[in-house]
């Protein structure tokens, strides 16, 4: 048995907060996912296919932005090609680098996630209310665009 009690900051970091909330926002994906015929992927493949599916960047790129190995990233994209969500698309110029792209299924499943994430937006606004709900869209708006905008 752990008697030890998780350490709490002194303030609740924006960082945190933000991490701790899309934490529990995927475990709510994945039960929503279940017997959907989405359940095939993992939890960490079905986040790369987001990232794949809301710019489009080569194993390389995604190994770079997600901070893992290349082999980890050609891993998942190979899974998720097995499953008939993605294919691998050569990169001009380059003999090495393959773009992973969603396939027909891959864009099903798309639209499958779609009405997971209004169903789940939908709780969210039960306990946030609509105002309150579209006040974080725009802040969290703000923010991603800010820091995209230090990157370029």
């Amino acid at each position: 048995m752990n008697d030890k009690k998780p350490t709490q900051p002194p303030f609740a970091s924006i960082r945190g907060l933000v991490f701790d909330l899309a934490e529990q926002l995927d475990k709510r994906m994945i039960e929503l996912r279940q017997g959907t015929g989405l359940d095939a992927a993992r939890p960490a493949d079905a986040n790369l296919f987001m990232m794949i599916c809301r710019n489009p960047r080569t194993i390389s790129e995604l190994a770079r932005d997600k901070g893992i190995s290349r082999q980890a990233v050609h891993s998942a994209v190979s899974r998720l090609v097995d499953l008939g969500a993605l294919r691998l698309e050569p990169v001009p110029g380059s003999k090495r680098d393959k773009l992973p792209v969603p396939t027909e299924l891959g864009q099903e499943a798309r639209v499958k996630v779609v009405g997971l994430l209004k169903q789940m937006e939908i709780e969210l606004e039960e306990v946030m209310g609509t105002e309150d709900l579209e006040t974080l869209r725009a802040l969290l708006v703000k923010l991603v665009s800010a820091q995209k905008s230090k990157d370029v």
